[in-house]
């Protein structure tokens, strides 16, 4: 059994939230709340497994509540409107998200993840650099979230030079020759980077502007030698991005 906590100043949205949860018996709601001060008490008395935190409170915000508590350890699964630098510091930090209104197939897939996460012995690490992320007022000083083997790195988008799909996965690419691997698809970071100066030159492939040296015979090639595809019907756009 999954012991869930909803945390939300719109008691509506607590409810909706409840009902879609209803579907899937194995979480109980051990309870709600409708601010910070509530949600740090409910947190204290019930260990709940898993949160279900809204971003923006009157009062403090969800970010705040876990500034206050430094570390945590249940999950968190963030609920949302759209607001672009919340959800970008999410995603970079590899975290969960739902945007609202909730979508039961949308909550259907997180809880999915959820059960397939392992317990992860770094969990304060990746905290820390959440809340590292979360302190920033620039986009540019975000730090991606990137695991190797059991080792985690903290990758600044300006590190990046490249980015290219394997099949359901990406391999992310760094000035200085070092290859990651994420199980996220390359449609996910374009939609991370693209506002961080990437461009997507071919279906299967990302570039950081900042490194494009020049264009050769259908490839952009990069300061470090890589020779990246462009694709034909991406030749004009790409040419018009980089000013040629």
């Amino acid at each position: 059994m999954i012991s869930a906590l909803l945390v939300d100043d719109d008691a509506g949205n607590r409810t909706y939230l409840r009902g879609l949860l209803t579907a899937h018996p194995e979480v109980e709601v051990v309870g709600e709340a409708g601010d910070i001060d509530q949600a740090a008490r409910n947190i204290r008395d019930r260990g709940p497994d898993l949160l279900f935190l809204d971003v923006e409170m009157p009062g403090g915000s969800g970010f705040d509540l876990l500034q206050r508590l430094g570390s945590w350890p249940f999950e968190v699964i963030f609920c949302t409107g759209f607001q672009r630098y919340a959800i970008q510091a999410i995603r970079f930090s590899a975290l969960d998200y739902l945007l609202k209104p909730v979508q039961p197939d949308e909550l259907a897939e997180a809880l999915r993840r959820y059960r397939s996460k392992h317990p992860d012995g770094d969990r304060a690490t990746l905290q820390r650099q959440f809340l590292e992320n979360i302190r920033q007022r620039d986009e540019q000083h975000l730090k991606l979230t990137l695991t190797t083997g059991d080792r985690t790195y903290f990758v600044a988008p300006a590190e990046l030079s490249h980015c290219t799909a394997d099949d359901n996965y990406t391999q992310l690419h760094t000035v200085d020759g070092r290859r990651f691997v994420s199980a996220r698809t390359l449609k996910d970071y374009e939609d991370m980077l693209a506002p961080l100066g990437f461009l997507r030159v071919h279906r299967s492939a990302l570039v950081n502007k900042a490194h494009v040296t020049h264009l050769d015979d259908g490839h952009v090639v990069l300061g470090s030698g890589a020779r990246v595809e462009m694709s034909r019907r991406k030749r004009e756009e790409v040419m018009r991005a980089l000013g040629c």
